[in-house]
């Protein structure tokens, strides 16, 4: 699979709707043919949140968007991912099919906290073989060390409000850190230079 290969498979469908749901909203917008590098087609999917801070917009904070620009800081993990996969956060599930384009992925377990996302974009992989959706959150999900949950690489893409008074690297290093001893290699969001090498100090 190259990587355009995995842009093309990881674009939000057309069968996923568009609209309100709940305090989310996921729209679609028809760009101009020069904006097709950055965007990857003539369409863009954003997903967005209402908050108290964002009250005063129209739709809200802009948690993702499928443009190529944005999907292209996934390709590391689409391409190193192999057998059992664990993903925190589904949002526009582009994540997700990505990792279906890897032959090389068997299985792929996604904690999803919020009841809206599952019900918008879970639809699209509830009869995928290799995905299994958890309604939960990723920091407490009560999977059965014991039985032996493990996964040989994760990747952390969660979301948190701004001004919550938790950072969201830091809420990814505590997920880095609870599954540390459970998976072969992890990976997370948008964490500043100098957390990852925080992070490869502490976790090795």
């Amino acid at each position: 699979m190259t990587p355009a290969g995995y842009l093309a498979a990881a674009k939000v469908p057309i069968t996923v709707p568009a609209g309100q749901h709940g305090p989310w909203t996921l729209r679609r917008q028809v760009v101009p043919p020069s904006y097709y590098p950055r965007v990857g087609g003539p369409v863009l999917t954003f997903l967005a949140r209402m908050t108290p801070a964002t009250l005063h917009t129209e739709f809200g904070d802009v948690v993702m968007e499928d443009s190529a620009e944005e999907l292209r800081r996934h390709l590391p993990i689409w391409m190193a991912a192999r057998g059992r996969v664990l993903v925190s956060g589904l949002g526009l599930g582009c994540v997700v099919r990505g990792l279906l384009a890897n032959q090389r992925v068997d299985r792929i377990d996604v904690v999803e906290i919020d009841r809206h996302i599952l019900d918008v974009v879970g639809p699209e992989f509830r009869h995928q073989r290799r995905v299994r959706l958890h309604h939960g959150d990723a920091l407490t999900y009560p999977w059965d060390w014991r039985a032996g949950d493990s996964w040989d690489y994760a990747w952390h893409d969660i979301w948190t409000e701004e001004g919550n008074g938790v950072p969201l690297h830091r809420l990814h290093m505590e997920l880095l850190a609870r599954y540390n001893d459970h998976v072969g290699r992890q990976g997370a969001w948008a964490l500043p230079r100098e957390v990852k090498r925080y992070i490869h100090g502490i976790l090795g």
